[in-house]
């Protein structure tokens, strides 16, 4: 069976999804091939925020803003990285992403927002509503409505060349399929490879589960045997965070209908700011770990032995400690003092920029399945499930660590004031995730992939993570933000190539393609 169209896409994230819908309604006929079963990809698994300059969210709330701002602002945040970044892709972004909010708005997606998000000195995060699975709901009614075909469970084993080396098509399951005008990769990224971890990052990170176990770097491979390069491999975002709740989360739950998602900005907006974070902190305690600032305040992080497992400075060693105990499971110990300081602003344990903060208590409130208090460590060690004279050893070094200004174990350099004072207090158990990677295939400002000497790749094009192309994306919103945008872009752009003539694969001779 062979199957022919103008574009030929491989994954049907966010990114996929948004180039299928533009090369289609720039007039090209368009073939998605998705290897799991659903589409959505990890823009399905998101938060779901989307940070953008210049929208009507932001002319709404009054706030002035500018593209340079914005991008003044990316480099603030990308700090010692700004070396690295792709200043070229980032300028689009900043130009691209406004304009991207509205023509998702125009498919239904509604947002809550602008939002703040330090260091970024205007408000620009948009906050989807109900929940992340809009972006795909919204994406695959226009794709259908389009006439977008999307190929489920199809897993790309090759691409396709011609005689002249053009990338023409791609086989999965033993079916060709072939893009006359271009083949784009929107596979997204390589978190979940343990290969690609391993050997751009290291063996610890390379132990640590994705979030998506999907994005086993499917692009990238295919991607460096077209003959592309990848750039910024090293760079994984790893972290803790708690067991998944067994109590229903009611913003997960609710579907992403348009008529209703519009109801519910409506009364979002208009609801008391107290009210909503009361609502939305529901949620935090259930997505997000908690911050490090707690460890710098004096609490431990150990197994589920009651051992200390890492230098708690950086959430990347702390990840890497707790997925090679084995059991991928750690707590927090932390003590009166600081459960009383992390129960009031300026001091979340968790936090979604400008919407909601979740305190010590709200975990008591909303995870009371991770939240533990004693007044004993003794006591507190049965509650977790530790070895009580393990975990008392523990805090008594620790403690002494503290007293004499120094960590003989693992080095830290924020000690705070140690765990001494009862009662004293647990969250978890907490698992550590790779949530995603940074690294990419190279592309040029079309989002063609080029190889290292920046050539084009004939008939390849690359989008999302898969595309990332040396981006730093260092603040909340932009992966998402990336992939909306690029897709936008490498579509129109596929679809206004020349188309090929010659379809014939170079190594098994010609194939007959079906319109």
């Amino acid at each position: 069976m062979v199957y022919t169209a103008d574009v030929l896409i491989v994954g049907a994230g966010g990114s996929g999804m948004s180039a299928a819908i533009s090369a289609a309604s720039s007039g090209a006929s368009v073939v998605v091939l998705e290897k799991c079963s659903e589409v959505g990809g990890s823009t399905a698994l998101s938060v779901g925020s989307f940070t953008a300059a210049n929208t009507s969210y932001q002319f709404r709330a009054g706030v002035n803003d500018s593209i340079d701002l914005f991008v003044e602002d990316m480099k603030t945040a990308n700090g010692p990285y700004e070396a690295r970044e792709n200043q070229s892709l980032r300028r689009i972004l900043a130009e691209n992403a406004g304009p991207t909010v509205e023509w998702l708005s125009s498919l239904g997606v509604q947002f809550l927002g602008p939002t703040p998000e330090p260091p970024y000195e205007k408000p620009r995060m948009h906050n989807v509503l109900p929940n992340s699975r809009a972006y795909r709901d919204a994406l695959l009614r226009e794709c259908r409505r389009l006439g977008v075909r999307i190929h489920t469970s199809m897993p790309v084993d090759e691409l396709l060349r011609n005689a002249d080396g053009e990338i023409i098509g791609a086989a999965a399951n033993g079916t060709r399929y072939f893009g006359r005008r271009g083949v784009v990769l929107t596979t997204g990224d390589y978190s979940a490879s343990t290969e690609l971890k391993a050997k751009h990052v290291g063996e610890d990170a390379a132990k640590i589960p994705p979030v998506n176990p999907a994005n086993t770097g499917d692009g990238f491979y295919l991607g460096e045997e077209a003959g592309g390069y990848t750039l910024q491999m090293d760079r994984l975002y790893e972290g803790l965070r708690f067991a998944p709740s067994k109590r229903p989360d009611l913003i997960k739950m609710l579907p992403a209908v348009p008529a209703l998602n519009r109801v519910m900005r409506f009364v979002v907006e208009r609801l008391p700011k107290n009210l909503l974070a009361y609502v939305i902190r529901g949620a935090l305690t259930s997505w997000i770990g908690p911050n490090v600032t707690m460890y710098r305040a004096g609490a431990i992080l150990v197994d589920g032995a009651g051992r200390r497992l890492a230098n708690e400075d950086t959430d990347s060693a702390m990840a890497r400690a707790v997925a090679a105990t084995g059991s991928n499971t750690g707590f927090m110990v932390f003590d009166e003092q600081i459960a009383r300081k992390f129960s009031a602003w300026p001091n979340p344990v968790s936090t979604f920029p400008g919407v909601a903060y979740a305190y010590v208590q709200d975990y008591k409130r909303f995870r009371p399945d991770v939240y533990h208090r004693a007044d004993t460590l003794e006591e507190l060690a049965g509650k977790i499930g530790v070895d009580p004279n393990t975990l008392r050893a523990t805090v008594d070094r620790w403690n002494q660590n503290v007293q004499d200004g120094r960590d003989e174990d693992h080095g830290r350099q924020h000690l705070g004031n140690g765990v001494a004072q009862g009662p004293f207090y647990a969250l978890g158990p907490m698992n550590a995730y790779v949530t995603l990677a940074d690294g990419g295939l190279g592309v040029d400002d079309q989002l063609r992939v080029v190889r290292e000497d920046g050539t084009p790749v004939p008939g390849l094009w690359a989008a999302g993570s898969t595309g990332q192309g040396g981006l730093q994306l260092l603040n909340h919103g932009l992966h998402i933000g990336w992939a909306m945008v690029s897709g936008r872009i490498v579509g129109r752009n596929v679809a206004a190539f020349p188309r090929r003539t010659d379809m014939r694969v170079a190594s098994t001779g010609p194939a007959t393609a079906d319109a």
